[in-house]
């Protein structure tokens, strides 16, 4: 295999442009119902990203993932994270990940941190993840076939986050566990006579949901959407250009209740090292 193919077993359903529309409706819709919400952090911001699953087996990927976000414009860091795991591919579309991140937040002025802190908060995080991926549709272009490709992800979270004071460092640690849902479609394009015109677009929801007996009083932690135009830089990375809206119920001193983020992605499938399949 000469390059990491998650290419999945093709599953076709009759109405798939019907489920699309509905979806995408339903994502915009979400936007107006939480605008008139006060913030307690920063309204608006700029995330650049790194996500790379690196194989160096047929079934086996390094996973590396960085991101740093910052006001919108660049006025102050806001957060940024570390993340290194370990990706298994297990066939007809289904990958698990196994992860340790590392993630540091500046608190916003005016911000409800709770307790009181101040200075940089670190936080120590583990997640299981289960991944599904299927084709929804096709449509023949020439002699290629183009997909509409949807994503299920699971994720479970363990957090240890940090309340730091500034000139003194972390002086309590909380415990906290986290589920979330990410609900993906990415769409191709027909290929188009500009070079610069992007080949596909990709948008997402995603549900964060706090469990345990850490979990507060309310389970919902918060809800993104995402919508963003795809580039493919040859055969093993892309650039995603979007939009991304974060709503959460209460405000973590970081990031508002409403965060309208600029979203930059690079994405990687290249291996570690090239590694060849023998024929028996």
């Amino acid at each position: 295999m000469s390059e990491f193919n998650r290419a999945p077993d093709e599953v076709y359903y009759p109405y798939s442009r019907h489920w699309l529309v509905l979806c995408l409706l339903t994502t915009c819709c979400w936007f107006p119902s939480s605008a008139q919400t006060p913030s307690g952090g920063a309204q608006s911001s700029t995330w650049l990203s790194y996500f790379g699953d690196q194989p160096f087996t047929e079934t086996l990927a390094l996973h590396l993932e960085g991101s740093y976000r910052h006001t919108f414009p660049f006025d102050r860091p806001e957060q940024y994270m570390l993340r290194g795991g370990l990706t298994v591919e297990h066939g007809h579309g289904l990958s698990s990940l196994f992860a340790y991140t590392y993630l540091v937040s500046d608190p916003f002025e005016g911000g409800t941190l709770s307790p009181p802190a101040s200075g940089s908060q670190p936080e120590h995080r583990i997640l299981e993840q289960l991944q599904f991926e299927h084709r929804l549709a096709r449509f023949a272009e020439k002699h290629n076939e183009k997909h509409v490709t949807l994503t299920h992800r699971f994720r479970l979270e363990q957090r240890w986050l940090g309340t730091a004071t500034e000139g003194v460092g972390v002086t309590d640690w909380k415990f906290a566990e986290r589920a979330r849902y990410r609900f993906t479609a990415k769409i191709p394009f027909k290929i188009a006579s500009s070079p610069i015109a992007p080949n596909y677009f990709s948008v997402f929801n995603e549900v964060y949901t706090s469990f345990g007996p850490h979990s507060g009083k309310s389970p919902f932690y918060a809800n993104v959407d995402y919508g963003a135009f795809g580039w493919n830089l040859g055969r093993m990375f892309a650039l995603e250009l979007g939009y991304q809206h974060r709503y959460a119920p209460i405000a973590n001193g970081v990031i508002g209740q409403n965060d309208n983020e600029l979203s930059l992605m690079i994405l990687s499938t290249a291996p570690i090292r090239r590694f060849h399949h023998h024929a028996q």
